[in-house]
């Protein structure tokens, strides 16, 4: 679910602007003009701005748009499988390895510890990518 987006003043002044243009056209009567400029000067969401232009054509304001998730392609199945034991404890393992880096480096002043992290990485999250199961 994402979040709703808020709006700033340019996005409501570009509102009243299309409503503007639409009252010239006579799209919009009198008294349902001032209803949506007042919704629009109103409006904290771009949500609230959308919904008063579902039945107008255009011009509409120029909204900032939800991001979209990345949706996994059909049939993929996540590299950790979340029933597992590494399912549940590779997180757990991940959030841990990068300070047992930094400790055995404090006390070896030898750098290749931090090449745990990524090691870590590969073994919990990258073996088993593309397999079938």
């Amino acid at each position: 679910m994402t979040e709703p987006l808020r709006i700033g003043t340019a996005e409501r002044q570009a509102a009243i602007n299309a409503l503007d243009e639409h009252l010239a056209a006579g799209r919009l009567g009198i008294e349902e003009y001032a209803e949506r400029s007042a919704t629009a000067a109103n409006a904290v969401l771009a949500s609230e701005l959308r919904a008063l232009f579902t039945d107008l054509p255009p011009p509409h304001p120029d909204l900032p748009e939800p991001p979209v998730a990345a949706a996994e392609p059909r049939g993929a199945q996540p590299s950790v499988q979340q029933g597992t034991v590494l399912g549940r404890w590779g997180p757990k393992i991940m959030l841990v390895v990068p300070l047992v880096a930094v400790g055995l480096f404090l006390l070896t002043r030898t750098w290749f510890w931090f090449l745990l992290i990524p090691v870590a990485a590969v073994l919990f999250y990258g073996g088993d990518r593309g397999q079938q199961r």
